[in-house]
């Protein structure tokens, strides 16, 4: 008898549960929370994962994960930082939160800084730390720009999605950023084994190797939610036309040279993305940055050095 498909409730309660196994394995505990905030485009809604307690004396960390990714891949980052109050964000059109589908041409910096805007203030958050990975690094370091009064210290996981001039979008990502073809792709069907080479092809071959079977079941499965293919390839092609990067969604040195917090970036020199070497304009433009380069990893580089990472990171944000 053929399977039949979960429905959207079941489907999402399964993931919840993956999720929940794949924190448990790092000792983590989440808790859950909705909000719906005002965009550009309408409200969204937002799930928002959350460790650690209220009463934590320094500012709150905003965990935000890459396109295309999950706040789960990071359970490592969170374990390494007792007694701290992480935010995870799904971003919109992401994990559990709800669809958003940018139209083409669609001002990215603005729209994506309103909705962080607005979620601070629905959160009643005056000042945060920021740790991103990928896009939610490229995210990181315009909120320091654009929210400098809201954000204390940045973190930056791996290449910083297309912020710096020179960053190379692999096949994959030329192929979603095709109007209607991206869509299509997203939507075929994979077997866990096929999804996991696929994922390891930008995050780095084996990253994915030593985490808990659960953590891929989720991801697995938040990629076959139905909001999730037309909002991911509306992200590609709001950074990529005709296979290169947008300029428009570029940081130049000068303006990173404004950036008031102080910065670390955690990077693989073996990310596909781009190599910590060819960033160096743009790293040593920042007045307070620091660069910690690890050799052999990829794009996820606390999935292959957890232990130096969680350090580094705890080192930073709790100086």
């Amino acid at each position: 008898m053929a399977r039949t498909r979960p429905s959207p409730p079941e489907l999402d309660e399964q993931i919840r549960k993956a999720e929940a196994a794949a924190y448990g394995h790092y000792g983590l505990v989440p808790a859950e929370r909705m909000v719906s905030v005002a965009s550009p485009l309408g409200r969204v809604e937002i799930r928002l994962t959350m460790f650690g307690q209220q009463q934590d004396a320094q500012p709150p960390i905003l965990l935000l994960h890459g396109i295309a990714s999950m706040n789960v891949i990071a359970a490592q980052v969170v374990a390494a930082l007792p007694g701290r109050r992480v935010i995870a964000v799904d971003w919109p059109g992401h994990g559990l939160s709800g669809p958003s589908v940018l139209p083409p041409g669609w001002a990215f910096r603005n729209y994506n800084m309103t909705v962080l805007r607005a979620l601070l203030d629905q959160l009643q958050l005056d000042v945060v730390d920021v740790i991103g990975h990928s896009m939610g690094a490229q995210f990181a370091l315009y909120s320091g720009l654009d929210l400098p009064e809201r954000v204390r210290r940045l973190v930056l996981l791996g290449a910083p999605g297309a912020s710096f001039a020179g960053a190379r979008p692999n096949a994959i990502m030329i192929a979603l950023a095709v109007p209607r073809l991206g869509v299509y792709l997203l939507q075929i069907p994979m077997s866990p084994k096929a999804f996991v080479r696929n994922n390891e092809k930008a995050l780095g071959d084996g990253a994915l190797g030593d985490v808990p079977p659960e953590l891929i079941t989720a991801a697995h499965l938040i990629a076959t939610r139905a909001t999730y293919a037309p909002s991911i390839a509306s992200y590609f092609r709001a950074l990529i036309r005709r296979a290169t990067i947008r300029t428009a969604v570029n940081i130049s040195p000068d303006e990173l040279s404004t950036l008031r917090q102080p910065a670390l970036f955690v990077w693989g020199d073996a990310d596909v993305f781009m190599a910590p070497r060819d960033a160096v304009q743009h790293i040593g433009a920042i007045p307070q940055s620091r660069l910690v380069e690890l050799p052999g990893a990829g794009h996820a580089p606390w999935l292959q050095y957890p232990e130096i990472v969680g350090r580094e990171i705890a080192e930073h944000l709790n100086a």
